[in-house]
């Protein structure tokens, strides 16, 4: 799963589907932990999986539930995990030529310095003609 301050939709929901995929069943705390998500705005995730048949539910006593992924869940994970893992290379490539261009490239301060002449002597900006007078 790529890494980042914001994720999709798309990216938190497979990205529970995978924890439970790899568990037999997980308690709410410990998805939470796996898609680093605090419960509060985790049980809407599971609350959209699980209205789709992604997702089961299971009480272990009267205040706690575990989750698992239903055989649906694993054909949509079958489904969606190449195509993510597609778009993950495509942004590592763009990526790397994004860096490869700019490794390339040198930057001023932004200060424009206007280039000026430079003279050796006097003489190759001002032609000077002396004039000697008869007497």
């Amino acid at each position: 799963m790529v890494c980042g301050l914001h994720k999709s939709k798309l990216q938190v929901c497979v990205k529970i589907l995978c924890s439970l995929s790899s568990n037999a069943s997980l308690k709410l705390s410990q998805i939470s932990n796996e898609v680093e998500l605090d419960k509060p705005r985790l049980i809407p995730y599971l609350s959209f999986l699980y209205d789709r048949g992604l997702v089961g539910e299971q009480n272990l006593d009267e205040d706690e539930k575990a989750y698992f992924v239903t055989e649906r869940g694993v054909s949509v994970l079958k489904v969606v995990n190449p195509l993510i893992r597609e778009a993950q290379r495509i942004e590592v490539r763009n990526f790397e030529a994004i860096s490869s261009a700019l490794s390339g490239a040198t930057f001023t301060s932004g200060v424009i310095k206007e280039k000026r002449p430079r003279w050796k002597r006097l003489s190759d900006f001002i032609k000077i003609e002396i004039v000697k007078e008869e007497s």
